[in-house]
């Protein structure tokens, strides 16, 4: 206590305040971190770290796992991804045998789809069904997609014509509507209009590509986005980029992910170069294309997982809802968001509370450090998106310095529980005992 000697009352009071009113952003800003944390958009540090620059860039991207969004465009690893969501979905809301299976139908097709249906019409061939449809019993079993050729012949091999909106009229071998003697045609028979309408039903479920498959249209067969190569060993084209020197470099079509790809490696290259104006505003416009190209690429396939996700609710009942958003996987993103979320709910009452105050504003001190080293605004360091404009210093180097300066005062002992830590055991003084 003999530091109140060498300080102003105006002084410690002031030390104080700031020690709590520190403590109290870093706890509000981490009740608020936490509280995304049960809705269907969680906070996460990825952006802030993989927009890294500086000496620091590339330990502060690995942080993330997946700095470049490379992992969004690759097939095998969304698919993986999905699978782990979905094993993580059924745990949490504990699906029911049939909403387990519904959830399924979302990512895979089943091996058949069915439908009951009625008689079927007088004179009926089996034969005129599309090669993936067979009838068994009073069922119509579809194995596969059906083409609207196929059913323009099916309705052909029942003398029938959709004459549009799925208004059927009888024709005949020329395609000529039929009509009675007061020129009206003639009405269909309703086991033709039934069978038709079960018919179009199942095609449409056939038909309907689930997310695995649009997934895979998007990242492994679509030739605008994956390239094509040609392939002397197979004498065939192949879906990809090159691979290697040994033949395969035939290039018919180069993909936009391959273009992205080669598009960081100069955007990389560029940053590492950067030590004059000219130089950094060249990387800087790399920087923005690069943003553009993985906006282009990856943009459509997080709206998939989204349209997914959106789709799974649909399955829940009220209680399972009510359970809450399905936790994050534990990915490398993931654990450097919770450490810095809880590293601000720990620190932060700890500085308000004054409760080991000088090792609590020293770790703060080390925990807003890193902030700052993410993007420091050193010379030869792009700037940081944003409309503050700082040289060497800003208010996340201020904030450390305050933390320093708290650390170096025993304000916890001036006002908080250090104090009444301090007066009952404390050590006493020669002068205390003569008294």
């Amino acid at each position: 206590m003999n530091d109140l000697k060498r300080v102003s009352i105006l002084g410690v009071l002031f030390l104080v305040i700031l020690r709590i009113s520190i403590g109290w952003q870093f706890l509000y800003e981490g009740l608020w971190k936490y509280n995304t944390l049960r809705s269907n958009t969680p906070w996460t540090a990825d952006g802030y770290l993989k927009t890294a620059q500086g000496p620091f860039r590339d330990t502060f991207r690995a942080m993330t796992g997946d700095p470049d969004d490379l992992g969004w465009l690759n097939y095998q690893a969304m698919s993986d991804k999905w699978d782990r969501w979905a094993g993580r979905f059924t745990q949490h809301y504990g699906l029911n045998e049939q909403q387990q299976g519904r959830l399924r139908a979302l990512l895979d097709p089943p091996a058949q789809f069915e439908r009951a249906i009625g008689a079927l019409p007088a004179g009926f061939d089996p034969k005129a069904l599309p090669p993936v449809a067979k009838i068994e019993g009073s069922k119509i079993i579809v194995t596969g997609p059906i083409t609207p050729l196929e059913m323009v012949q099916l309705e052909k091999s029942l003398g029938v014509q959709d004459q549009g909106g799925k208004s059927y009229a009888i024709v005949n071998e020329w395609g000529e509507v039929q009509r009675d003697t007061d020129k009206n045609p003639i009405p269909v028979p309703k086991e033709i209009t039934d069978f038709l309408a079960n018919m179009e039903a199942v095609r449409k479920q056939a038909n309907t590509l689930t997310f695995r498959q649009k997934l895979k249209g998007s990242l492994a067969v679509d030739p605008d986005r994956v390239g094509v190569v040609w392939d002397p060993k197979t004498r065939d084209l192949q879906y990809g980029p090159p691979q290697g020197d040994e033949g395969r470099n035939d290039i018919v079509r180069y993909g936009e992910i391959q273009e992205y790809k080669d598009t960081l490696a100069q955007y990389d290259k560029a940053l590492k170069q950067a030590k004059i104006d000219f130089q950094l505003d060249h990387a800087e416009r790399l920087g923005k294309l690069v943003a553009e190209k993985r906006a282009k690429l990856v943009g459509p396939i997080r709206a998939m997982e989204t349209e997914l996700k959106l789709e799974a609710t649909k399955l829940l009942s009220g209680n399972q809802i009510a359970r809450g958003a399905v936790p994050p996987e534990n990915t490398p993103g993931y654990r450097a968001s919770m450490q810095a979320m809880w590293g601000l709910l720990i620190l932060g009452p700890l500085l308000i509370l004054g409760l080991g105050t000088r090792l609590a504003a020293l770790a703060g001190a080390v925990m807003v450090l890193s902030f700052y080293l993410v993007m420091p605004p050193w010379p030869g360091v792009p700037q940081a998106p944003g409309p503050e404009h700082s040289f060497v210093v800003n208010k996340n180097l201020i904030e450390v310095l305050a933390l320093l300066a708290i650390a170096a005062f025993p304000t916890g002992t001036w006002f908080g529980i250090d104090g009444i830590f301090y007066r009952l055991f404390r050590r006493p003084t020669v002068e205390t005992m003569k008294r």
